[in-house]
């Protein structure tokens, strides 16, 4: 196998932090949208919104998840501000979705009383 270059690795793990980065805004951006339509209570779309949602965050998740198992394997990945920000944007779309689906269910649960 071929090794890399400093700078090749500084780009596999600064495009790698994009693609998170990328995915988790886009997760945040459905859960939004999601919001926007609980507070006009669709319902329906508030659900498929928050289905989005989670598709984009599984995605950055399994790509966050690939990088961290290298290093659980013995594979040193240098410090990136950039990883660490996307890291921390993942995690709070998580939470935020989290938090998205509990709002539809609990607004869906008072609409029909």
């Amino acid at each position: 196998m071929e090794k890399t270059t400093y700078l090749e690795e500084n780009d596999q793990l600064n495009q790698l932090s994009m693609n998170i980065l990328v995915h988790a805004g886009n997760a945040r951006d459905h859960l939004v949208h999601s919001l926007e339509s609980l507070e006009k209570m669709d319902f329906e779309t508030a659900k498929e919104e928050v289905k989005a949602a989670r598709k984009e965050v599984v995605v950055a998740h399994g790509l966050q998840t690939d990088t961290l198992q290298l290093e659980a394997s013995g594979e040193q990945i240098r410090y990136s501000t950039l990883f660490c920000h996307a890291q921390d944007t993942l995690m709070t779309a998580q939470s935020e979705i989290l938090i998205g689906e509990h709002l539809v269910r609990l607004f869906e649960a008072f609409s029909q009383k």
